[in-house]
């Protein structure tokens, strides 16, 4: 039987999430057994047998010092897997990052800001997007930090500090903490309202790691660095 949805890095943060909310709905593919970068043309093999209604692209290079430092890694990731499986998938939903701003920003952003990526990661997402976008019926979800399921910079942050660790944090950085969970429960809705193109989806905030450490901290600013 055919998946309703087929989920791409499934055992990521996001993609594990994906994985328990849809249940038997649907099916996933991760490393070892599924390698976007060692063995493309395996891989669209792969997603081409499964026909899926729908394919959840949520495989991605998230350490941004590691993309600057593997640039060509991150590339194919980022743009060549994306375009693999845009041309691979009856329907696509890959995700991006607001990090093709650079800011400061007063206000929320809207999808139509013109764009200007801060780094190779968000380089290498944004022409993702261009890519995915050209296919018909393809969403594009720009989100930011996203944490759950005992992963991300809460999580992190937390174990340091019950574990009297140093922390560091810094504080001219600011986003929105989005929670994994919210974030796949509002992409499933536009899936299935039958909806396309280019969203922004992220939890209220912003707020910079330093103004997260401290929180945790109970608000001793001495705890962090």
């Amino acid at each position: 039987m055919k998946p309703r949805y087929l989920v791409i890095g499934s055992g990521g943060l996001l993609g594990s999430t994906f994985m328990r909310i849809l249940g038997t709905e649907a099916e996933g593919l991760d490393l070892p057994g599924f390698d976007l970068l060692a063995d493309p043309e395996g891989a669209a093999s792969a997603v081409r047998a499964r026909d899926a209604g729908t394919v959840i692209n949520c495989a991605a290079m998230t350490d941004v010092d590691a993309c600057e430092r593997e640039p060509r890694k991150a590339f194919a990731i980022h743009v060549s897997a994306v375009a693999l499986l845009a041309a691979s998938s009856r329907r696509l939903v890959t995700f991006s990052t607001d990090q093709v701003f650079t800011g400061p920003y007063p206000g929320p952003l809207l999808e139509d800001e013109p764009v200007s990526p801060a780094n190779a990661y968000a380089s290498g997402k944004y022409l993702g997007e261009r890519l995915a976008l050209a296919s018909p019926g393809s969403i594009v979800v720009r989100t930011s930090w996203l944490f759950g399921g005992g992963r991300g910079m809460p999580s992190f942050m937390s174990k340091r500090l019950d574990a009297g660790l140093p922390l560091k944090a810094v504080g001219d950085q600011t986003a929105c903490l989005t929670y994994a969970p919210d974030l796949a429960g509002a992409v499933l809705s536009i899936i299935r309202d039958g909806a396309s193109g280019l969203f922004h989806l992220a939890n209220p905030g912003p707020l910079s790691p330093w103004d997260l450490a401290v929180e945790l901290a109970g608000g001793d600013g001495d705890r962090v660095e």
